[in-house]
């Protein structure tokens, strides 16, 4: 009687085990899309944090060019001078690049 029960103990042990190894099984398989889903949106947010944070310099830069065109006239000349524009007393003058090459 005591060597059933022995054996009976020990596939409950193996059952149980199995059991066991089964069901870490399944909620890893269950949950290891959840995981990648995340990681992405993750990616996604840092990524798009990093956009952000470039969009925010970028306006910062651009209120400050603004506002320096309503109240700097210096800044007005030297921008107007660097894309082409002058006064009426003023003459330009082009200067052709020279090449590297005698």
């Amino acid at each position: 009687m005591q060597q059933t029960e022995k054996y009976w103990n020990l596939i409950n042990r193996v059952v149980l085990v199995a059991i066991s190894v089964m069901a870490v099984v399944g909620i890893v398989l269950a949950f290891t899309p959840k995981v990648k889903q995340i990681q992405a949106y993750q990616n996604t947010r840092d990524t798009l944090q990093q956009r952000l944070e470039v969009t925010v310099i970028a306006e910062r830069d651009l209120k400050e060019k603004q506002r320096r065109f309503r109240t700097d006239p210096s800044y007005v000349e030297r921008v107007a001078h660097e894309v082409g524009y002058a006064r009426k007393d003023e003459m330009i003058y082009h200067f052709p690049e020279e090449t590297g090459s005698f």
